[in-house]
């Protein structure tokens, strides 16, 4: 049985119909669905209310200013769009420019200033417009997308989608381009959707267009689950704030993060698909049901309702649905050594900034690995080295390196104090009673404040909650 068969089973699920006849005909009234419909005039409307919206560069209304339109005062990098499109059909990013004068794309095509009067065309011809009829052109910055997206997106920066009904947020997803969707966001393109706990902001599950499951980011280990969207208490407040500012009962409202902004409103949606249900792996009819009538007192008092409403046992919800164990920042660690005897229980600092595990020296000597790390000091490593010597001493002594039988491998390290190169030890630990095998790298890390870190490659079977509390 589908997902989409277990929701309506459940009567979960909300259906089409159902959202033109129970919420969007009755709560958004003819002037907010117009104003959601029209994306310039959404721009106005929220920047009058302080809502961060991306800047808008210069527009074409008719075929007149389409002739006499400057197209060298555009900058290398921007999005073109129609003001009333429809599901992303229209909507072409840039990223710089060529000798020649191409604009370049994603995918590194390039696209002729001829061609791009011929996508201007067809958007005031109305061919992507929501009633095919004659539209604007927009041209606005390119978000530059948050480096916490980095290893799942492609290209394009990835959007937020919340639902908003009676001030309240009740469902969320991140939209990650990939490849397939040629570097936007769209499911019908074949983007990746991964559902969003409203109440931590944090992924859950994910689809793959607008149905398929996935787990992991293609090709690497990485998991969709457990994914931290930045800025998400913001996020919610601006959600709630654009829906009072333009009268929407049933809105979905449109994220970009902006590594230097923060979060940008892009849209709004008076008709908002309903794949979000699949992302989230729950239907949004129960949550619709349970914000009905519900008095709203401030924009603050809607986000905690949304946020006990459908959060719950947060911690328990989540590993639920995906089957890892939510950690903090900080946890106890237990390293087990060579012997069965030897382990070593420890503070660790989870650190998803960092690729690698680390253990101090010390601590691996106690665990029985000190024959290991003289035979590593034999070959006399200075402590800070530059990026390129840190290589060729990396090439040139690797397979001597690893002769040892506890040394696996060999770690380039970069940091604020240099560039060093370390021993890499596999090695069994637990976190929070779930047992990994992590290849960790071995320095002196008696100065600092934990003896241990674990790097993001060893995080996969994990939750990161920021703000959960240390149990020391």
């Amino acid at each position: 049985m589908s997902l989409i068969e277990t929701l309506k089973n459940q009567k979960k699920v909300l259906g089409i119909n159902e959202r033109n006849l129970k919420y969007i005909r009755p709560l958004n009234k003819k002037k907010a669905k117009r104003i959601a419909d029209d994306k310039l005039l959404t721009k106005i409307i929220l920047t009058k209310a302080n809502i961060p919206v991306p800047k808008l560069i210069a527009s074409i209304a008719n075929y007149t200013e389409l002739e006499n339109f400057n197209w060298d005062n555009l900058p290398k990098s921007f999005v073109i769009k129609p003001v009333t499109g429809l599901e992303g059909g229209g909507i072409e990013i840039f990223y710089n420019r060529d000798r020649n004068g191409n604009w370049i794309k994603a995918d590194k095509s390039k696209v002729s200033l001829t061609q791009l009067k011929d996508l201007a065309r067809n958007i005031l011809d109305g061919k992507y417009s929501l009633h095919n009829t004659p539209d604007k052109v927009f041209f606005e910055e390119r978000v530059k997308f948050h480096k916490a997206f980095k290893y799942y997106a492609y290209k394009g920066a990835p959007d937020i989608r919340v639902i908003t009904y009676n001030f309240i947020p009740i469902m969320a997803m991140i939209r990650l381009p990939n490849k397939e969707s040629d570097g936007k966001g769209n499911l019908a393109k074949g983007c990746v959707g991964a559902g969003i706990d409203v109440a931590t902001g944090v992924t859950t599950s994910a689809i793959i267009g607008k149905s398929q499951p996935i787990e992991n980011v293609p090709g690497t280990s990485l998991r969709f689950g457990g994914l931290k969207i930045p800025y998400w208490n913001k996020i919610l407040r601006y959600a709630v704030e654009a829906q009072k500012a333009t009268g929407l009962g049933f809105a979905a409202i449109d994220f970009l993060i902006d590594r230097e902004q923060g979060p940008v409103v892009v849209e709004l949606n008076a008709r908002p698909g309903l794949s979000i249900q699949l992302a989230n792996k729950d239907g949004m009819r129960w949550r619709l049901e349970k914000a009905r009538g519900l008095k709203v007192k401030s924009v603050s008092h809607g986000i905690r309702l949304g946020k006990d409403l459908f959060g719950g046992e947060i911690e328990e919800e989540v590993e639920n649905i995906t089957g890892k164990q939510v950690i903090g920042f900080v946890e106890w660690v237990t390293i087990f050594g060579k012997k069965q005897d030897q382990q070593e229980r420890v503070k660790a600092k989870i650190d998803t900034g960092a690729l690698f595990t680390s253990i101090d020296t010390k601590l691996m000597i106690k665990l029985g690995y000190k024959d290991a790390l003289d035979y590593f000091a034999k070959f006399k490593i200075p402590d800070t080295l530059t990026r390129a010597e840190a290589k060729e001493l990396s090439q040139r002594i690797g397979e001597k390196l690893e002769k040892h039988d506890d040394i696996v491998g060999r770690a380039i390290v970069h940091s604020s104090h240099g560039t060093t190169l370390r021993p890499t030890i596999e090695i069994p630990i637990s976190i929070s009673g779930v047992e990994i095998k992590v290849r960790a790298n071995v320095v002196d890390r008696s100065r600092l404040i934990y003896p241990v870190i674990v790097g993001r490659r060893d995080l996969t079977q994990f939750i990161i909650d920021p703000i959960k509390k240390f149990k020391g």
